[in-house]
């Protein structure tokens, strides 16, 4: 029985060694742990702000493109716009000369019409 005994204490004596052993696996993994936890947090901030960035400027990159889309379009209208004017007027002339020719081939055809021919010559 004295020898259980002995044996006991002396497994006592390494159950506290291996107690105090795995405390100091527990701080030293707690605290790797906390390194990890503040890389990630890092790591998060970083491409939390890279996010944020890309944003922004695919925002000013749409916004500068749509200014000038929408200047280029406006110089298209106003070339358009001119470009019809002088069209329109154009047609304008021509209609009045056809107003005039038609006018006046009904002037000569009424004047053939109640002319005789034989009277001239």
């Amino acid at each position: 029985m004295a020898e259980n005994v002995t044996r006991i204490r002396d497994f006592g004596g390494d159950v506290k060694q291996r107690i105090a052993s795995l405390e100091t696996q527990m701080v030293s993994i707690a605290h790797n742990v906390e390194k990890i936890e503040t890389r990630v947090d890092t790591h998060y901030q970083t491409l939390h702000s890279r996010i944020s960035d890309m944003r922004d400027e695919l925002r000013n990159d749409i916004d500068e493109k749509h200014e000038k889309l929408m200047s280029k379009l406006e110089d298209h209208a106003k070339s358009e716009s001119e470009t019809n004017e002088n069209m329109a007027s154009k047609i304008s002339g021509l209609e009045k000369w056809r107003w005039f020719l038609m006018g006046g081939a009904a002037v000569i055809g009424y004047i053939l019409a109640h002319v005789k021919v034989e009277k001239l010559f």
